[in-house]
């Protein structure tokens, strides 16, 4: 076994990892910026190197053998250690640092955490770079354990090890509509459920995050139109007829010549934003920064209500 560690090549050991958890030779090829023929070399390499198959194909799936199940806890906590020695190494200076995150979030919430995010990072780390991009849901454990993504900021969900999450608001809904609407002051159950519904959601079909909330209190309330973000959302809202229900932390972004805001007649729990973020990179010094500078934004600059 000495002799085999001796001809052990570390890049063999970040291949395992990311087929480990992908399961499969192209997406793991994707986390790593390789081709999957790179991968299926490196995998036979590593085969060679310790006698055992590791991986077996089924269908599109990459199903680890026995000895596979053996080895994977140990190779990731060394690596997971591995990382967090040399994060450790050097201190993250904000002022001088360059280097890059990556934040997940549906594109619904970046108009109310960007704009206050980047205004604090152009003053506190100039040089960082930072990349929003769009979430799957399906795919988040993984692709913060590999760190194609760093963080993520979502609604409320329940979560286990190894991702870790705290709340960053709590947040209740309020409706929107246009200047004069015939329902502007006046707006109560019945006739909020028999006017016309404009709702935010990334995805084509299903209940959107306040529809969901409805349900559980036996309200079915359907929306006849749907966008991608509030922005157009309530472009449509102040032009038409159309409620738009929304958070209220980011209502006074619309509120104002054209739209007014009004309660939401129904109670509903309150709609939590959380920070979720990977285990293995929990004492990461710029990692632990950013995720220290998020929580005061929310809690001193207004993203909480």
């Amino acid at each position: 076994m000495e002799r085999q560690f001796e001809k052990l090549d570390l890049n063999l050991l970040k291949v395992f990892e990311a087929l480990w958890q992908q399961r499969n030779m192209t997406r793991a090829a994707e986390t790593l910026h390789i081709t999957p023929s790179a991968v299926s070399h490196a995998m036979r390499r590593f085969r060679e190197l310790l006698g055992d198959p590791l991986f077996v194909r089924q269908k599109q799936l990459m199903v680890p053998t026995a000895a596979c199940e053996r080895l994977a806890p140990d190779v990731l906590t060394a690596l997971a250690n591995l990382r967090n020695a040399l994060g450790h190494f050097a201190a993250f200076e904000p002022a001088h640092s360059h280097q890059r995150f990556v934040i997940a979030m549906q594109e619904s919430l970046e108009q109310s955490v960007l704009p206050t995010l980047f205004k604090q990072l152009e003053v506190q780390a100039p040089n960082v770079v930072l990349v929003s991009t769009r979430l799957n849901r399906e795919t988040m454990a993984a692709d913060l354990a590999n760190r194609n993504l760093h963080l993520v900021i979502d609604i409320g969900r329940p979560v286990s090890g190894p991702i870790s999450h705290c709340v960053l608001r709590s947040d209740t809904y309020r409706v929107l509509l246009r200047k004069e609407h015939p329902l502007q002051g006046q707006l109560n159950a019945e006739n909020y459920l028999n006017a016309r519904h404009v709702t935010v959601s990334n995805r084509p079909k299903g209940a959107s995050v306040e529809e969901l909330a409805l349900q559980r209190l036996g309200i079915n309330r359907p929306s006849s139109w749907r966008c991608q973000n509030y922005r157009a959302a309530a472009d449509v809202a102040s032009q038409t007829g159309a409620l738009l229900t929304l958070p209220g932390s980011i209502v006074g972004a619309f509120e104002g010549a054209e739209l007014d805001a009004e309660k939401l007649p129904f109670e509903l729990p309150a709609l939590e934003t959380h920070l979720y973020w990977h285990q293995q990179q929990e004492d990461e010094p710029g990692l632990a920064w950013l995720r220290k500078l998020i929580l005061s934004l929310f809690e001193d600059s207004g993203l909480t209500r």
